[in-house]
């Protein structure tokens, strides 16, 4: 047999929470119940006051009475909780759409020209954010946020096939000059120094055919100063970097997979147009990017964001129950650099 001592209390318990509950549903509903909110509210501290009295009658005469009130003035506005989750539901779906449309973007890894610092199967999330907002579903411009800088990562709209969108790394920003000698990256002729990282194995799944092909290359660290670089004589090249480094430096790895020939030299491409970035995959011999037919740009307006984080990765030599595709947990929520 129960405490009679501790069934009071939880009976005591109940009617406060009875109370609580009343007073909330009378003031969402304020308007609707007009004067009879008041009669609501001096009925439920009835019941408080009674619950700290040690008085059952007057407990059970007050709850009685707020009983009654709420059957004829609260119960038909208590939402069913199928209701209840179907709004919360409707809610969520709101919220997410107007995060999709203003915010945050998701954006799938079809191939391995930004390997290794996005490999095919990778899920980003996309900063719509980061240099403008925009009425949604548009390229139209509303307020811009800022300006892409070399070694942004970013998704836009390819201004050579419109209706293919793109992921690759900012190189040059307006004014620069792009080029490639021997492989190593140089911007308005200052060298952008890289180091050796040994080799990187990864495999990529050919979507066609399903067939994985494994690809060996070398992998450097690359050091892209952000800061203004003016061309200067190559004796000079090494403190202007320094200089340029002082506002910035973007490292991150490149990969090269192919022999590089003597002398071999890809560039200067033209001049970045005002209002224009230059971009590259960072695997540099398995991109189509910017290099490609004697050198294009992307207009501003063309970007749909900045790559922030991989949430999301499935492909081969991830975690699996059985041989094949599993999620890589070693690539979930990876900042990008």
């Amino acid at each position: 047999m129960a405490d009679p001592v501790r069934r009071l209390e939880r009976a005591r318990a109940d009617a406060r929470r009875f109370a609580r509950e009343a007073r909330r549903l009378a003031r969402r509903h304020a308007r609707a119940l007009g004067d009879d909110r008041t009669t609501v509210d001096a009925a439920a501290d009835e019941v408080d006051a009674a619950a700290d009295a040690d008085d059952a009658d007057r407990l059970s005469a007050a709850l009685r009475h707020l009983d009654a009130l709420w059957e004829a003035h609260l119960a038909r506005r208590v939402k069913s909780p199928w209701r209840e989750y179907a709004e919360s539901t409707l809610a969520a779906v709101v919220f997410a759409l107007l995060v999709r449309a203003f915010v945050l973007d998701a954006f799938r890894i079809p191939s391995g020209s930004m390997a290794p610092t996005l490999i095919a199967g990778d899920f980003i999330f996309v900063s719509k954010t980061a240099y403008a907002v925009r009425i949604p579903f548009t390229s139209v411009r509303v307020v811009d946020t800022g300006t892409p800088r070399r070694g942004d990562v970013i998704v836009f709209q390819s201004p050579r096939e419109p209706s293919s969108n793109y992921v690759k790394r900012v190189i040059g920003i307006p004014g620069d000059v792009v080029e490639l000698r021997d492989e190593v990256l140089y911007v308005n002729g200052v060298q952008q120094p890289r180091t050796p990282r040994g080799d990187f194995a990864y495999s990529e799944r050919n979507e066609d055919t399903g067939t994985v092909v494994p690809e060996s290359c070398r992998r450097y660290r690359e050091a892209l100063a952000k800061g203004a670089l003016p061309a200067m004589a190559s004796a000079d090249a090494g403190w202007t970097w320094q200089v340029a480094a002082a506002a910035g430096v973007a490292s991150y790895d490149v990969l090269q997979c192919r022999h590089v020939r003597l002398s071999a030299r890809e560039g200067p491409f033209e001049v970045v147009k005002p209002g224009h970035v230059f971009v590259m995959g960072d695997n540099r011999d398995l991109s189509s990017d910017s290099r490609r037919s004697g050198g294009w740009q992307v207009p501003f307006g063309h970007i749909r964001g900045r790559a922030a984080v991989v949430f999301w990765s499935w492909g081969d030599g991830g975690l699996s129950f059985r041989r094949g595709a599993g999620v890589r947990l070693e690539r979930l929520f990876k900042r990008i650099e």
